[in-house]
């Protein structure tokens, strides 16, 4: 028994170790779906790359059609997690969680700046409005606000061009306006900001607009917040913005989760233009439900388990004490186990003793030939039944001093039997 509880338990360990190390360990590669390569989302993903990087985590950077898209492959499973733009509807049926709500976003109208288009929603009946690929959150911010404005069948024709496209559009007369959602730092938004030929669309009745479309909000933009010189808005100017969220199946890897959090709040938790510090990430990103670890993360920052352990292991550390708990509770096990088998042993002979007290007490009070010579022949039914219990070499001392008291009331039967005689 020693012998065989000296392979199991290794064996237990090992397979323990195994099964926490393959259960806990991250993937070592994620799929990041940003947008189009070079815009705003994209120039994001290779922060959240650098940083992941020092943590061991390869992220590769899915080109797309923008936040539509990456809903879309996050629901086929084509990507891990995906930056995806505040207003969109997920479909029904989803197991999609967010990760938090990283940054606001601005929903801007540029013109040229010798052509006219007027403040109101009613003064753009019939332009052509340059907004995005289809695929592209730009584009479903687009109808978003034509439906908010109740511009459904006002003649506005929807240009399939998007980015730095569309600066260029606009600049050779292709296009009436542009509409934009995208971080501050865009390469093809701040370029639009500060090119002289172009002139931002200062939108009327921005606070309405931002009450009747979901997910919206009003944020104003300080006078040479973008350039000093020139000043670039020449004037403080009301805009509406849209909260940029990061999304994920709800299978994915706890300690990925913590460490795209944790380069969250380092990438996204400084003041800006449209946000004080500390005031992203934050937990309120719908449309899908917040993810427990990264709520945690958000809400709590890292624990004091991350300064001791490494962040796979305190990102789950419940998960951990799970795995370990056999191991807790192994050590009794392992000493009840040799006990019981030693119980079970001695019991196969302590069973017996019941019988031969019995035939003790018997003999003493026995006063014919008949009675003796019964009693003798059932203690060669307990001896045969002894000899046959095929005990394992260390039980059988029990056996051996069974038999002793049998031999001591065969000497007394014998004794019994001289004095008849």
């Amino acid at each position: 028994m020693r012998i065989l509880l000296a392979l199991i338990v290794p064996v237990f360990v090992i397979v323990l170790v195994v099964l926490l190390i393959n259960s806990l360990t991250p993937p070592e590669t994620i799929r990041l779906a940003t947008g189009p390569k070079g815009g705003g989302y994209w120039q994001i993903g290779l922060k959240y790359q650098s940083k992941l990087e020092r943590d061991g985590i390869k992220a590769e950077l899915v080109e797309t059609a923008g936040s539509v898209d990456n809903i879309q492959r996050l629901v086929d499973g084509e990507v891990d997690v995906a930056f995806v733009q505040g207003g969109l509807a997920l479909p029904k049926g989803h197991t999609l969680e967010s990760l938090g709500a990283l940054f606001p976003e601005p929903l801007v109208i540029f013109r040229h700046a010798s052509e006219y288009v007027g403040p109101y929603p009613e003064d753009w009946k019939g332009i052509r409005l340059a907004a995005g690929k289809e695929g592209s959150g730009t584009r479903a911010a687009a109808r978003a606000l034509i439906e908010t404005a109740g511009l459904q069948d006002s003649g506005i024709t929807l240009l399939e061009i998007g980015g730095s496209d569309a600066i260029a559009a606009l600049r050779d007369g292709q296009t009436d306006a542009a509409l934009f959602v995208a971080p501050l730092d865009a390469p093809y938004l701040r370029e639009a900001i500060v090119d002289p030929k172009l002139a931002l669309v200062r939108m009327a009745l921005v606070d309405a607009l931002s009450f009747k479309f979901a997910s919206a909000h009003s944020a104003v933009v300080p006078a040479g917040s973008t350039t000093l010189v020139p000043p670039r808005p020449l004037e403080d100017a009301k805009i509406l913005t849209l909260t940029a969220s990061m999304i994920a199946p709800s299978d994915l890897h706890p300690a990925i989760i913590d460490r795209l959090v944790h380069t969250a709040n380092k990438l996204h938790g400084d003041r800006t233009i449209l946000q004080e510090a500390k005031e992203f990430p934050n937990t309120n990103s719908p449309p899908a439900p917040i993810n427990d670890v990264a709520w945690h993360m958000i809400t709590s920052g890292p624990n004091i388990l991350h300064d001791i352990f490494p962040y796979w292991i305190a990102a789950q550390f419940g998960r951990v004490l799970l795995f370990l708990l056999p191991l807790v509770f192994l050590a009794p096990i392992l000493r009840i186990v040799p006990s019981s088998y030693t119980w079970f042993q001695n019991r196969r002979v302590w069973r017996h003793y019941q019988r031969i007290v019995s035939l003790e007490e018997e003999i003493e009070r026995a006063t014919d030939q008949d009675e003796i010579e019964a009693i003798a022949q059932k203690l060669d039914e307990v001896t045969a039944t002894l000899a046959n219990l095929k005990l394992p070499m260390a039980y059988r001392q029990k056996a051996y001093d069974a038999r002793l008291h049998i031999d001591l009331i065969r000497q007394e039967i014998n004794r019994r039997n001289s004095q008849a005689g």
